[in-house]
C-alpha cells in the first residue's frame, strides 16, 4: 500500500461534516436563553472583560468580521459549542444587557451551573451568581464615548444587528463510538489559536470522565483544600495540582532504596498528559482509590500557605507518604522548615528540580528526614 492509499484509508476511518448555517444575531443569543445552545463540561470558563466585551459589540454594530462558531448537536438535540463560547457568552450578555458588577468576578465556571429546560440560561446563571447587574455597554469612536447598550439602539439600527449574520458550523461524525475522542481532539485543534489554553484546561477538553469529574468536585468541595489554595484559579492550576498529585501515585515505584517515576521524560507536564489519557478510561473503583488518597493526605496538610506554595515540597511529601506510609502524623510547619532547610534538599533544587536524579535524591532525603523525625 503507498502513501497515498494510507491516507486514504486514514482519512475514511471516520467521517467529519460541517454544515454552515448563518443565524441571525438575535436568533442566537434567543438560542443561548432557551438552552438551545450549550457549554459543555470540559470548555474553560468564561472569563472575558466588560472591555473585550464592548468591543465584540462594535464589531457587531459597525458589521465588522465575527468569526464562526463550531457546534456540535448532542442527543438532546442542543448544540454543544466547541469553539467561540467566550464570544457567545458575550454576545449574550450585551443582548440581556447585564454583566458582572465587578471586573475581578467577571468568571464563571458553566460546570457549577444546574442547567435544565425547565427554566432559562438567565434564572439558571442569576441564580448561582448574584453578582450579574444591570449593565450599560458603550463604544468609543473618534474620541467620543457613545452608549450602545442593545435596549437604547434606535429601532432602525436594532433592526439591522438583530439580522447580522453569524456562522454556526455544525460538526457531525460518522461513528459514535469514537464521537467523543474526535470531538475532543477538533476541541483542542480549535483551541490551539486565539487566547491560549493552559496545559490543564487543554487535558480538560481532550479528556473529560469520570475521573475528571472526581477532580474537579473535590477541587471545588473539599473545604481544607480551598482554604490552602485560596481562590479556583482561572486557568485549572489548583487542578493542575491534583493531577500532579495523581500523576505521581500512578507512575512512581520505590523499591527500598530508591524512588522510579515509570514513563518519565524529564518533563511533569507530559507525565500529568500521560496520566489524564490512562485517567480517561478509569472505573468507579479506580476513581475511588485516587479519591481516597487525594483526601487523606489534604486531611495530613497542617500548614501555612507559606509552604503550601512550594511545588517540590508539596509533592515531595505526597510521594514519601503515598509510596512508604512512614508518616501517619500531620504534616505542619515545623517539619516543612526541616525539609527546605535542609542542605541536599536545596541540591536538589539547583539546575533541574524536574531531572529524575534530583527527584529521586530529594525524595530520598525527605523520606530520611520523616523517619528520623518518627525515630
Amino acid at each position: 500500500m503507498d502513501m497515498t492509499e494510507s491516507l486514504l484509508e486514514i482519512y475514511n476511518q471516520i467521517s467529519i461534516q460541517q454544515y454552515k448555517t448563518d443565524m441571525g444575531f438575535k436568533a442566537l443569543v434567543e438560542g443561548v436563553h432557551d438552552n438551545l445552545f450549550v457549554i459543555p463540561e470540559y470548555q474553560r470558563k468564561y472569563r472575558w472583560s466588560k472591555e473585550q466585551v464592548e468591543e465584540l459589540a462594535t464589531s457587531l454594530i459597525r458589521d465588522l468580521p465575527i468569526p464562526p462558531i463550531y457546534t456540535f448537536r448532542n442527543e438532546l438535540g442542543q448544540l454543544e459549542i466547541l469553539d467561540g463560547q467566550q464570544r457567545v457568552m458575550s454576545l449574550y450578555f450585551y443582548f440581556r444587557g447585564k454583566f458582572f458588577k465587578s471586573p475581578k468576578e467577571s468568571v464563571f465556571d458553566y460546570s457549577d451551573l444546574d442547567v435544565d429546560n425547565e427554566r432559562s440560561f438567565e434564572e439558571v446563571l442569576e441564580e448561582k451568581y448574584h453578582n450579574i447587574v444591570p449593565t450599560q455597554f458603550f463604544m468609543t469612536l473618534n474620541g467620543e464615548k457613545y452608549d450602545i447598550s442593545y435596549e437604547t439602539l434606535p429601532v432602525a439600527l436594532k433592526r439591522k444587528i438583530d439580522y447580522r449574520s453569524i456562522s454556526v458550523i455544525e460538526i457531525k461524525i460518522s461513528e459514535a463510538e469514537k464521537r467523543d475522542v474526535t470531538l475532543h481532539k477538533i476541541f483542542t485543534n480549535l483551541n490551539n489559536g486565539g487566547t491560549r489554553l493552559s496545559n490543564q484546561e487543554l487535558r480538560n477538553g481532550i479528556y473529560p470522565c469520570r475521573f475528571s469529574r472526581m477532580i474537579n468536585s473535590l477541587n471545588k468541595e473539599n473545604e481544607k483544600w480551598r482554604e490552602l489554595y485560596g481562590r479556583i484559579d482561572e486557568e485549572c492550576r489548583d487542578i493542575e495540582f491534583l493531577y500532579r498529585f495523581c500523576a505521581m501515585k500512578k507512575y512512581v515505584e520505590y523499591d527500598g532504596m530508591n524512588f522510579k517515576v515509570n514513563d518519565y521524560k524529564n518533563s511533569v507536564n507530559k507525565l500529568i498528559d500521560h496520566f489524564a489519557e490512562e485517567a480517561y478510561g478509569f472505573n468507579k473503583e479506580e476513581v475511588k482509590t485516587y479519591q481516597r488518597s487525594l483526601g487523606m493526605f489534604i486531611d495530613l496538610l497542617d500548614i501555612s500557605k507559606k509552604y503550601f506554595s512550594k511545588t517540590f515540597l508539596l509533592e515531595g511529601l505526597f510521594v514519601v507518604w503515598d509510596k512508604t506510609e512512614i508518616w501517619t502524623e500531620k504534616f505542619t510547619d515545623r517539619i516543612c522548615s526541616k525539609i527546605e532547610a535542609d542542605r541536599i534538599i536545596k541540591e536538589t533544587q539547583q539546575g533541574g528540580t524536574v531531572s529524575i536524579t534530583n527527584m529521586n535524591k530529594r525524595w530520598k532525603r525527605i523520606y530520611e528526614i520523616l523517619s528520623d523525625d518518627v525515630g
